[in-house]
């Protein structure tokens, strides 16, 4: 009944995540040469992107199309030798309007992809352009639910496989009989793990590679770090299909590679030390298996195979102790790398979904404290309860970790469309993407009531915290009889700030609203 139980618990747990959830890109803009909304007397030498992490250098575009839509060069963008920075020569153009538009894919194998405007010896009207940057991957509710469902499914039966692989050569086994029914249901946990590693391949293959060429496609299978993990699990699932549970030695370095090779598509491989993030992720991975894997082996098997278990139960609790504080410490360790600072992952959902997983982690310890306990007072009704508990932790704990594989640890600066009424009139505020430099606004007030006009229209930044002296005047240009603007507001530096508009019309009457702003360091 138990073991009827347990697939029905998971299918459930699995069905939450058809609620979509906003999957994003991991590479984010922070400079561009020229800088959006800009208005340049001349067109530069060259156009430039810089990301805040490294990029595949395979498969990356970056275009400057004229107001007429057209190409205005057929040179190929380069990448610098840091893998962070593209760019492409450009000559000389004439007045008008241009639009840059880029597609690229981080180095944790996520798309990104962005159009801004700029112009040449022109003035920008109308309202600031919202900045595509493709911060969100695979916007499609259909795509996002599907990703999550079968990165979920993925991640589940990767330590699943690796456990029960790892696990088979400590288990104590009574009978040959017993060995057999766990070889038998360790090929058909195998089987599925084949089954959606492809999947997991071919979703993510959806999304990253849509719109490439051949040859780009071809290059990326073979060139960058996300296309190689595709091959090489493909053939370690492959070969371990004949081979594993054959071989004590080669069953460890089997899945010791495959842990490896999965760390390779993920965030350990963007960061500034990737051999240093790919470690901890790799010894975050294999202690995760080991419970995981063990944990299902005891609950499956309690009923009809009582005599090993009780035999394995103390082996495994010590192991599993271990396991869970080194998935704490390489955890914690992990996210220090991945983000700027920590604050941050409470202004993400991939922040908030890590912390729900570090508070079942916890719980995890307390059921893990009260198993040893249960075991050496032999009250095996209680253990069986208790390992029930540990494996539907378990199981959202693997639905959590299947899910912010894909999303974006970094929160996203945005642009701000605000609106706000006061004693009757209308303030529309629009900026550029707010982060740490220059960015566009622009305010555009409707008339006042009385019949008077709008005779001045300021914005001011003040610091959270910092007091008025530390304010910054936005002079605002009229830009024309509903409108003023400026692209040359500057932001210092990152942080909690007061963005405050104020209008004043000839009758000396004033308006004055505020907007609190979270400007994120990437």
């Amino acid at each position: 009944m138990m073991n009827k139980k347990v697939p029905l618990l998971l299918c459930f747990l699995l069905l939450l995540v058809f609620h979509p959830l906003k999957t994003s890109a991991h590479a984010v803009l922070l400079k561009a040469t020229p800088e959006e909304q800009s208005e340049l007397k001349e067109m530069p030498d060259e156009v430039s992107l810089t990301f805040n992490e490294r990029l595949d250098g395979e498969v990356f575009d970056l275009k400057v199309r004229d107001d007429k839509g057209e190409v205005i060069t057929k040179k190929k963008a380069v990448i610098s030798k840091d893998h962070k920075t593209i760019s492409l020569d450009v000559p000389d153009q004439p007045k008008g309007i241009y639009t840059l538009s880029y597609s690229i894919i981080s180095a944790d194998g996520h798309p990104v992809k962005g159009t801004y405007i700029f112009s040449v010896g022109e003035k920008i009207a109308g309202p600031v352009s919202d900045r595509n940057d493709g911060f969100q991957q695979g916007s499609d509710a259909i795509y996002n639910v599907l990703l999550s469902i079968v990165q979920v499914c993925y991640y589940l039966l990767l330590l699943l496989s690796v456990g029960w692989v790892l696990w088979k050569w400590f288990i104590p086994f009574q009978t040959k009989e017993n060995e057999e029914t766990y070889s038998q249901k360790l090929k058909g946990i195998y089987l599925t793990y084949m089954v959606f590693l492809v999947l997991s391949i071919v979703v993510q293959a959806m999304n990253v590679l849509n719109g490439s060429s051949a040859s780009q496609i071809g290059t990326f299978i073979f060139s960058s770090a996300t296309g190689l993990s595709w091959i090489i699990s493909l053939f370690l699932a492959l070969i371990g299909y004949f081979l594993v549970s054959k071989h004590k030695g080669f069953d460890f370095v089997w899945a010791g590679l495959v842990l490896l090779v999965s760390t390779l598509n993920g965030h350990a491989v963007a960061t500034n030390i990737p051999y240093y993030t790919v470690m901890l992720d790799f010894i975050h991975l294999i202690t995760a298996a080991l419970w995981a894997g063990g944990i299902v082996y005891l609950l499956l098997f309690f009923k009809k195979h009582r005599e090993d278990i009780l035999l394995f139960m103390p082996k495994f609790s010590k192991t599993a102790l271990f396991s869970l504080l080194l998935l704490i410490i390489t955890g914690i360790l992990y996210t220090l790398m991945i983000v700027p600072n920590i604050s941050v992952i409470f202004h993400t959902t991939w922040g908030i979904l890590l912390l729900v997983k570090v508070g079942l982690v916890c719980i995890v310890l307390i059921i893990g404290a009260l198993v040893r306990n249960a075991l050496k007072k032999n009250e095996q009704t209680n253990l069986k309860k208790l390992l029930t508990v540990d494996v539907t932790l378990m199981a959202l704990i693997v639905l959590i970790v299947g899910i912010i594989t894909h999303l974006n640890p970094i929160p996203q600066n945005k642009p701000l469309l605000w609106k706000e009424e006061q004693q009757g009139m209308y303030i529309v505020t629009k900026t550029s993407t707010l982060q740490q430099g220059n960015f566009a606004i622009v305010v555009s007030p409707s008339q006042p009531k009385d019949g008077s006009s709008i005779q001045m229209v300021t914005a001011t930044l003040t610091p959270k915290g910092k007091g008025k002296e530390e304010s910054i005047e936005i002079p605002l240009e009229k830009e024309d009889s509903s409108s003023y603007k400026t692209s040359k507001a500057v932001l210092p530096y990152a942080g909690e700030w007061d963005l405050s508009v104020r209008v004043v019309t000839t009758e000396l009457d004033e308006f004055i609203i505020h907007k609190n702003i979270q400007v994120f360091d990437h």
